[in-house]
């Protein structure tokens, strides 16, 4: 019992010096709202308040990683000196990225596009509830091509594109990306989260890259696919940007025993691209 009261002891200590240390522009999860989280329940509708807004939520783990990288890490942040930055969110999910673009600019134009039916019905929610506006949401996934694919719906994170073709599979509307940035001089921010469709959209629309001036990528990819990452990177490097590579899960703790995962992505990277100003 002692040792169960010193860790939780530690806990609250460890969590209260982080927060002082931490400059946050957003209000941190405290380390009781963490337990609370960690103990709730997955399979229904959740609201939770915080100071500038509130969040409508199913799966509580999700939500804590997902609020932990976008409102106290900022992942996201970018500089603009534009009042209304055009800022487009590829893979919206519940609509996380979406509340944070808005507080930062609260005059941003946004285009967000989520294919899943249930994270599709929270990011309408969460727009709605927290009285946000121009914003436009499609429910269609980004692909190369218009038309419909093979999608493996979870109402997660994890719902993603599957070429494989099976019958089990549902099919949804699907669009060409390369349409969307045509319609466009210049975005100020990319976001791409769209779970190892990534490579396929970015190759096709290499050509007009051009107009992004931030942009965020997370990567998704086998190890003996490692082709792909450096066809991803040499794109980059052609339209002049910078690259910050972060690790976004360590899927591999031996690497050199191990050699893959077993995952459908044994690298998951978090790719910053940006040009200078």
């Amino acid at each position: 019992m002692k040792k169960i009261l010193t860790n939780i002891i530690n806990g609250i200590l460890k969590r209260l010096f982080l927060k002082k240390q931490q400059q946050s522009t957003f209000e941190l999860i405290s380390w009781w709202t963490e337990k609370i989280l960690k103990h709730e329940d997955d399979s229904v509708i959740k609201q939770r308040k915080f100071k500038s807004f509130v969040i409508n939520y199913i799966r509580p783990y999700e939500l804590l990683h997902t609020y932990r990288e976008i409102f106290e890490k900022e992942i996201y942040r970018f500089n603009s000196n534009k009042t209304s930055p055009l800022i487009i969110d590829c893979g919206a999910n519940i609509g996380l990225s979406v509340l944070y673009f808005k507080n930062i600019f609260p005059n941003a134009k946004v285009i967000c596009f989520e294919p899943d039916n249930n994270n599709f019905r929270l990011l309408e929610k969460n727009i709605a509830d927290n009285n946000l506006n121009d914003i436009g949401i499609r429910k269609e996934a980004v692909w190369i091509q218009n038309g419909f694919i093979s999608f493996e719906s979870k109402g997660s994170e994890a719902s993603k594109i599957n070429e494989s073709g099976e019958d089990s599979l549902s099919q949804i509307p699907c669009i060409d990306f390369m349409e969307v940035l045509k319609n466009h001089a210049e975005i100020d921010f990319l976001k791409m989260d769209i779970e190892g469709a990534e490579h396929s959209v970015i190759k096709h629309c290499s050509a007009h890259l051009h107009k992004i001036k931030n942009m965020f990528i997370e990567y998704h990819g086998k190890v003996s696919e490692t082709n792909k990452l450096i066809e991803l990177l040499t794109i980059f490097h052609e339209n002049h940007f910078q690259v910050y590579i972060k690790n976004a899960a360590d899927n591999l703790s031996m690497p050199f025993i191990q050699k893959e995962s077993g995952h459908w992505a044994d690298v998951q990277l978090n790719i910053f691209c940006y040009k200078n100003d």
